[in-house]
């Protein structure tokens, strides 16, 4: 019994460091391939969940945009069909220091596109620093909003909101800028 004792002993002996080894081993690579399935699942669920997230900001961002433009197109009807002294008031308060200043013109109707761009020209050019008038490009895409236009591919305003914003410019700037260069309009 001893020389089976012995014989295993010695087996052992020269067996046993190996395989301990690769059994340490195996089972560190058995643990990393749980972690790593686990973490793998975790990965999954948290790209469903952000997925899903996807989906309902989308949905709300669609929601908001057609209940902004719904309200947009009200307030354009309720302008468009308000009287001609309601809209003086609205834009030139009689309770300002300043005498009143301005121009009445009677239309026989008013377009949603001259509203945005009566509402362009007060918001913009009617109490502007002289000094420092807003730039064009601002006017312009301030109109494409209101209007709904694109913009260009570049990023500049659209042709049309440029020629809208061109067209309210006060001559006064118009002059002071030395971009247009033809007579003043007094002269023509």
């Amino acid at each position: 019994m001893k020389e089976f004792n012995a014989w295993t002993a010695t087996e052992m002996d020269s067996v046993s460091p190996m395989a301990s080894a690769n059994a340490a081993l195996d089972r560190r690579l058995r643990r990393a391939e749980a972690e790593v399935r686990r973490l793998t699942r975790c990965i999954e669920m948290k790209d469903r969940q952000l997925c899903e997230l996807r989906k309902a900001l989308a949905h709300s961002a669609t929601v908001h945009y057609s209940f902004e433009d719904r309200l947009q197109r009200e307030l354009d009807s309720l302008r468009i069909m308000m009287p001609v002294d309601a809209c003086e008031e609205h834009w030139s308060p009689r309770t300002s220091n300043r005498p009143d200043v301005g121009i009445v013109v009677k239309l026989p109707y008013v377009t949603s596109t001259l509203s945005v761009l009566f509402d362009a020209m007060c918001t913009f050019w009617a109490e502007c620093d002289q000094d420092h008038p807003p730039k064009s490009a601002t006017v312009a895409h301030a109109i494409d909003e209101r209007l709904g236009l694109s913009s260009q591919q570049n990023g500049e305003a659209s042709r049309s909101g440029q020629a809208y914003a061109s067209a309210i410019r006060p001559d006064w700037v118009k002059e002071g800028d030395n971009r247009h260069h033809c007579r003043p309009a007094r002269m023509r």
